[in-house]
């Protein structure tokens, strides 16, 4: 993965010194990718299962609202660590702005689906 790319994907947000870590998912699970960020470190972590078949899908909506839910399919691995960097993104930039972080997870979707074009502003 091009750092470079990484950076210019949150070019304009105050993202201090992130660190961003790429990681396989766990062999023999079923996961296709996921994300987490230890806000006080200020590092995010990025796992992609390197299983996948692409392209995968990405369900964003209320977990509480199932009408609302949309899918969109990312087309390939660099992709997909694109979305979940960009998710993750989303919630660093609220702690780091003195938001809540607990239960934002759509809004962190909407996010990183602005950022790599597939809805619009």
């Amino acid at each position: 993965m091009d750092a470079g790319m990484l950076e210019n994907l949150v070019k304009g947000h105050d993202t201090g010194s992130l660190t961003v870590y790429l990681k396989d998912i766990r062999a023999g699970s079923q996961t296709p990718y996921s994300g987490v960020c230890y806000y006080k470190l200020g590092k995010i972590r990025v796992s992609v299962n390197p299983r996948n078949l692409y392209p995968v899908p990405i369900r964003v909506g209320s977990p509480f609202d199932r009408s609302s839910w949309a899918y969109y399919m990312m087309r390939s691995a660099e992709e997909l660590m694109h979305f979940v960097f960009l998710h993750e993104v989303s919630h660093y930039l609220d702690y780091r702005n003195g938001l809540s972080v607990r239960c934002k997870q759509t809004k962190a979707d909407r996010f990183a689906l602005k950022k790599l074009g597939f809805i619009d502003s």
